[in-house]
């Protein structure tokens, strides 16, 4: 069973937007793990090892990338059986809401030789200020290509047919009792590698795309969309926009193998395509206008990620001063208890 990846949080035109109570919704959850400590104190890689335990025995395992370094975890969920683990540090500062009884916080910074870092204070502040700077410089380069973007529109969302198609789509899914859980994430980020897509879609997924001309986005279709199937009893994935993190890109329903999404033909997705006229009241534009806004928003963005880069390489300097104080002997009982309690054994190749 080919694991989902997501991001449960992104560098947005808003600052970092976070999805991360997200990751395993409330009324999911029996069991949740909260991950403490500096850079470089093995969050991620326990979070991994935990994830490819329960891959090994068979269950279904959500991973969810991080923004600010798509090779690293922010978190991983075993949603069968309500269990997730996920990084409390900031810019998602998290804590056990139940302590003891459901949440357990996972302290990895225990570990450190707090002697042997206090002599290097002065440079892991300044690295810190540093990368604070770089993220500062990235969000308003993004904001800027948001402007772009917002004003390269060229229509809006017709309502009467949002609605009619919504409705439509709404006819071909399945019906179960109750109401469908919906949760609000990522399917992709822009990071320090550029824009990345995580596999957040079921191998053989059907998908059906509206097609969406530069400069908009099919978010009240979309939402509809997930409203009617959360209203039919089906758990919904709702998948959001890295730039503009108030539209919405995607609509899955896991369970069910189906994907609804809005696109542009250049990005040759696969599936079904519906004409941008049948959702939109579309005004003509100049084709030179459009491509002039189109390569001012991509090289905005670019210049966002190379902050994003920038920072990428200072946090690698910042993390060989935790790493190289870390006592990994506790780092690895930690995880063994963890393995215990959910009875997984680890996967040989880890």
């Amino acid at each position: 069973m080919k694991p989902q990846t997501y991001f449960a949080g992104g560098n947005t035109a808003g600052g970092f937007y976070t999805c991360f109570e997200h990751i395993l919704p409330r009324e999911k959850r029996k069991r949740m793990y909260y991950l403490k400590g500096g850079p470089g104190v093995g969050k991620s890689t326990l979070m991994r090892r935990v994830g490819l335990a329960a891959e090994r025995a068979g269950e279904r395992v959500e991973y969810f990338r991080c923004s600010s370094d798509p090779d690293s975890l922010d978190g991983v969920c075993l949603p069968d059986r309500g269990m997730a683990m996920m990084d409390g540090t900031a810019p998602h500062v998290y804590d056990p809401a139940v302590p003891g009884a459901r949440d357990t916080l996972l302290s990895l910074g225990d570990f450190l030789d707090e002697e042997a870092l206090r002599p290097h204070t002065r440079s892991i502040l300044r690295i810190q200020d540093a990368i604070s700077s770089c993220f500062l410089r990235c969000y308003r380069y993004l904001a800027a290509a948001e402007q772009v973007y917002r004003a390269a529109a060229t229509g809006a969302e017709d309502l009467r047919r949002v609605r009619e198609l919504a409705q439509a789509w709404a006819k071909e899914m399945p019906l179960r009792g109750g109401a469908g859980v919906v949760r609000y994430l990522f399917a992709s980020a822009y990071t320090p590698k550029g824009y990345v897509e995580a596999q957040a879609f079921p191998e053989g997924a059907r998908r059906t795309t509206v097609e969406c001309p530069f400069g908009l986005h099919a978010t009240r279709l979309l939402r509809a969309v997930a409203e009617h199937a959360a209203a039919r009893g089906l758990n919904v994935v709702v998948l959001l926009d890295p730039l503009c993190p108030g539209d919405v890109v995607h609509v899955s329903l896991p369970e069910h193998g189906l994907v609804y999404s809005s696109g542009q033909r250049a990005q040759a997705q696969e599936g079904e395509w519906v004409e941008a006229s049948r959702v939109f009241d579309l005004e003509t534009v100049h084709k030179r206008e459009q491509g002039f806004d189109r390569n001012a928003c991509e090289l905005l963005t670019q210049r966002g990620v190379e902050q994003l880069t920038a920072a990428k390489a200072l946090h690698d300097e910042l993390e060989g001063y935790y790493a190289g104080n870390m006592d990994f002997l506790k780092w690895r009982a930690m995880l063994d208890r963890v393995l215990e309690e959910q009875g997984l054994e680890e996967a040989p190749d880890a």
